[in-house]
């Protein structure tokens, strides 16, 4: 597989029947990806509109995963299920989104062959623009909706930081992977409709007070702070990057030929003094 697209869900039938939809009209190789859907064992309505799904779209690989609620979807729902896929970049997706760009899996992937050039180290993510209003004019745009390739995983040991329960990641990896010039953007139109309160398309219902609850109730214990993780962890988390990017430019990168970066540009240094 090319593509693994992780969509946690819960109580949303129609939302979620609307981004199965939205998959299956603007994929062009449907054999190239697979949607790898998380459900709670508790959670029988939401597993059989899944089932339902996956008899009503026969030409996509809709794989159902069943699994304990938890309150924390960044590390045991989406790193969880992403482990458990196959694709060779894994898209951090959500059942309240609609794909709005025709022909997205060969664009993305034929920008992903030309990113990689001069990048042995094949460890980046993907910025794909997609309509949610930013959190505050003063951020710089990041994405909401990351897409990774499976060295991160490597390197790391997950897709998005564990430690927040939920809201945040995007931006820790946006601050990991950007400095490094490990972030390819998709930005010259929408690639997503956010089907979400935020876009006044629907009312705020319970999964997305219940996401909000939990985050306002953790956001202060150090444990689970995106503050924190900014200020103690990334700087980390970027050297480590940076080192295993040198590494590979010197050939050290499992067997890879060192490779010149792109434009002759090498910011690890930078990070590495």
């Amino acid at each position: 597989m090319k593509f693994s697209l992780i969509i946690p869900t819960r109580d949303r039938p129609i939302l979620f029947h609307r981004t199965i939809e939205s998959i299956r009209t603007h994929t062009t190789n449907h054999k190239d990806i697979e949607v790898v859907v998380v459900c709670d064992n508790d959670d029988s309505k939401s597993q059989a509109y899944v089932k339902d799904a996956m008899s009503k779209y026969p030409s996509l690989s809709i794989r159902l995963l069943t699994r304990e609620r938890t309150e924390f979807s960044n590390r045991d729902y989406y790193n969880w299920a992403a482990d458990q896929s196959t694709g060779e970049l894994v898209w951090i997706f959500a059942d309240d989104l609609e794909i709005t760009k025709f022909n997205w899996d060969v664009l993305i992937w034929n920008g992903y062959q030309g990113f990689k050039v001069g990048r042995p180290d094949n460890c980046f993510c993907f910025s794909i623009k997609d309509n949610t209003p930013p959190p505050s004019h003063t951020l710089p745009k990041f994405p909401c909706f990351p897409m990774f390739t499976r060295e991160c995983r490597e390197l790391f040991g997950w897709y998005l930081h564990p430690s927040p329960p939920n809201w945040g990641v995007d931006y820790i990896a946006y601050k990991i992977y950007q400095p490094l010039d490990r972030i390819s953007q998709f930005h010259e139109d929408n690639y997503l409709n956010h089907i979400s309160h935020h876009n006044h398309q629907v009312k705020e219902d319970e999964t997305s007070l219940r996401i909000g609850r939990i985050f306002n109730r953790l956001k202060m214990r150090p444990e689970h702070s995106t503050d924190r993780v900014l200020g103690e962890e990334v700087p980390k988390l970027r050297q480590k990057l940076a080192k295993q990017i040198e590494d590979c430019l010197k050939g050290d990168c499992n067997n890879k030929k060192p490779t010149d970066t792109q434009n002759g540009e090498n910011p690890v240094r930078e990070i590495l003094k």
